[in-house]
């Protein structure tokens, strides 16, 4: 069993990186864990991590704090605001943009992962 403290106070201390000075993928500030095919762990950032494809599975978001807009090709980008849940169907290429900055709780399938810098082309 393992236990993460995941309310208000503590996410509001969760130092979010700036993704334009970054140098490689932050980690997440509750380390990450397994979970039935699954790594979960927190985003905490402003800007735009680079493209991502999962096709292993379905990727959840649960944002805790901030606001992002997510974009998945082939559908209208949409605002998401703490409180709100996202399950991204697997194979589908999404980004976030988070420019006043954002923390996000996720559940990522462990295999299958493409990423890009350039938009996608889902060919």
């Amino acid at each position: 069993m393992f236990l993460h403290d995941l309310s208000v106070d503590a996410v509001n201390r969760m130092v979010r990186h700036d993704l334009a000075v970054a140098h490689h993928e932050p980690e997440s500030p509750i380390g990450e864990f397994a979970f039935h095919g699954c790594t979960g762990g927190v985003g905490a950032f402003t800007g735009r991590p680079p493209w991502e494809c999962h096709t292993a599975g379905d990727e959840l978001l649960l944002v805790l704090a901030g606001e992002t807009e997510l974009t998945v090709i082939g559908e209208a980008p949409r605002r998401l605001r703490a409180g709100e849940m996202v399950v991204i169907p697997g194979g589908r290429w999404h980004h976030n943009d988070a420019p006043g900055g954002v923390t996000i709780f996720h559940l990522t399938p462990t295999d299958g992962n493409q990423h890009s810098l350039e938009h996608p082309d889902p060919g």
